[in-house]
């Protein structure tokens, strides 16, 4: 779907419409995905989606229906059906009328090679990482995946925005016999995706992950990969909610303008980042800013709705569009050199809150834990289960390493953490 295509949709439903307010968001998405498992491709699934979103309000009764029929009928079906809800829907207090008309920062985040990829072209990338597999003995498992997304929203006070974006992914483990490895790699263009090299770096953490020993719980010295580093950033970017914090309901508040970590922490959402783009608008068709939330280490500001900014006098940030944690120009292999006894992990999984007041976290090491000792790796370690929370991870950032993109939206570094608390082992 091009943009004279959406914009022709996006305004029949709004000519088709009498309420006061009225907003649509049109998005098409065709993702595709090859997975492997036991160095063999399992299977090859893809699906293709467009979905119209109308709202309609009259004062602040708002009423939503969405429909993935296009033709003219369906469209004033689906206005009918949100005219009718706003009618009888109690008044939402914080709806505020759709924005003005506004000019959208171009982010270029589109690849031919993305979208016109075959089975066939993933399977060659996946047939690499087999090949890695099998030439040094072990196992792997993973997918790669192909997705396009087509974005834009319009409303009856002539706000247009379109946006169209790419994204291909590749996620790899390797399995040895007690150990395992894991490597990923995100790009708008399938064409920079290097499966040679991420198959080398899974295989090579699952050959050094054989035969862990096991430690005691307690705190010790880290470094945190990026997907490490991420998996605790998303947790604490989420919870920055300033109605939250105001209502006093959040590890945030009455932090901001305080410092949460120390002064080698930059956090901020730059949507034109040309190595993790993001969308020039959101939902509401209100631009993307840059935002910068913490500014060395000082919390500058939280997450601020429309109607939160508008009722509190703050400017208008929105949810977190891509995240940035600036770095230093230090290599993995350089931090962990800076460390005399300490951990080298690859990534967490599975983390639930222990207490979202202290924004207290717990979960697991996987895929890969390794012994520091004298600047050096010296051995794998099994797992260990950490309670830890990631304002305190902040304060104790010792080192930064060069920024890696991770998770498609974020773009952060490496870090030595002092003191990174660890509750209990495990037997694997």
């Amino acid at each position: 779907m091009n943009e004279k295509e959406a914009r022709e949709i996006c305004e029949k439903a709004l000519a088709l419409s009498e309420a006061e307010h009225v907003q649509v968001n049109l998005m098409g998405t065709r993702e595709a995905s090859t997975r492997y498992a036991n160095n063999e491709i399992t299977q090859n699934v893809a699906k293709a989606q467009t979905t119209l979103r109308i709202l309609c309000a009259y004062g602040n009764k708002v009423g939503r229906c969405s429909t993935n029929r296009l033709d003219v009928d369906s469209i004033r079906e689906a206005v009918k059906r949100a005219e009718e809800m706003a009618r009888v829907a109690e008044p939402d207090t914080e709806f505020l009328p759709p924005p003005e008309p506004a000019v959208y920062r171009s982010v270029p985040a589109y690849a031919d090679s993305t979208t016109h990829a075959s089975p066939e072209d993933r399977a060659r990338v996946v047939r690499q990482v087999i090949a890695e597999a099998n030439a040094r003995g072990l196992k792997t498992a993973g997918s790669f995946a192909t997705n396009v997304y087509v974005s834009a929203v319009a409303n009856n006070r002539g706000l247009f925005g379109f946006h169209t974006a790419t994204q291909a992914s590749l996620i790899c483990t390797m399995i040895a016999e007690d150990g395992s490895g894991w490597a990923e790699q995100t790009h708008e263009d399938m064409g920079a995706i290097a499966p040679e090299a991420v198959a080398g770096r899974a295989a090579d953490k699952a050959e050094a992950a054989r035969h862990p020993q096991e430690v005691s719980p307690g705190d010790y010295t880290v470094v945190l990969e990026p997907a490490a580093v991420a998996e605790l950033l998303a947790y604490m970017a989420w919870s920055m909610d300033a109605k939250a914090a105001d209502e006093g309901r959040s590890a945030f508040s009455g932090k901001e303008g305080s410092a949460v970590g120390n002064s080698l922490i930059t956090l901020q959402s730059l949507p034109t980042h040309p190595d993790c783009p993001a969308t020039p608008f959101f939902e509401d068709g209100m631009p993307t800013p840059d935002v910068t939330w913490i500014e060395n280490g000082v919390l500058k500001t939280l997450i601020y709705s429309r109607y939160w900014a508008q009722k509190q006098g703050k400017p208008f940030t929105g949810y977190p569009s891509n995240l940035i944690l600036q770095g230093g120009g230090h290599s993995l292999q350089e931090l962990i050199a800076q460390v005399d006894d300490g951990l080298l992990i690859t990534r967490f999984w599975y983390i639930r809150y222990v207490d979202p007041m202290q924004l207290l976290l717990t979960g697991m090491t996987r895929d890969g834990v390794y012994r520091i000792q004298g600047g050096k790796v010296t051995h794998a370690v099994k797992n260990l289960r950490f309670n830890e929370s990631p304002l305190v991870v902040m304060q104790n950032v010792r080192l930064l390493g060069i920024p890696q993109r991770v998770e498609g939206s974020m773009l952060v570094p490496p870090m030595v953490v002092e003191n990174f608390t660890f509750s209990s082992t495990t037997t694997f």
